[in-house]
């Protein structure tokens, strides 16, 4: 077989992968995966962008951001081991940051389904006491970023 026989289009590699053709166009625009080889002005692809599409997915599901994924697959001195490490280290305060805060949604949660008040205004429930997650989530993005970040709750 030879080398162009093994070039796919972009559709097809998108249909195998079970992902938009725009999402495929969007990971190389933001360096995620390297430009395609091009037949007649048309991305074709080889089977490596199977595993570096798998490497994406796999890091966006525990919660690397675009900008760490494209780090990560970037090419340094340092091997891909450190670079995971590092990552992986300055990811694990965050996802410590998210566990806590959903214990306490959680906490407050249960409070509220077992509450039998008449009305939502009188409800201890919403006192600042009761309730202060707001202030702790605002507390917490700023330590993160450096800036304000709303939760939109």
């Amino acid at each position: 077989m030879n080398e162009v026989a093994r070039l796919m289009p972009i559709g097809d590699v998108a249909e195998r992968a079970g992902m938009s053709t725009s999402r495929i166009r969007y990971y190389e625009a933001r360096g995620l995966l390297p430009e395609p080889e091009r037949a007649a002005g048309k991305r074709r692809y080889t089977e490596e962008v199977f595993r570096r599409l798998a490497i994406i997915d796999a890091a966006q599901r525990v919660g690397f951001t675009l900008a760490e994924i494209r780090d990560l697959l970037g090419s340094r001195d340092e091997p891909a081991h450190e670079r995971l490490r590092q990552l992986a280290m300055l990811k694990l305060p965050e996802l410590d940051d998210l566990i806590a805060r959903a214990t306490s949604v959680r906490r407050v949660l249960k409070m509220c389904s077992r509450c039998s008040c008449e009305s939502i205004d009188v409800c201890y429930m919403f006192d600042d006491r009761v309730l202060p997650l707001r202030e702790h989530t605002t507390a917490t993005a700023r330590g993160r970023t450096g800036s304000r970040v709303t939760t939109g709750a």
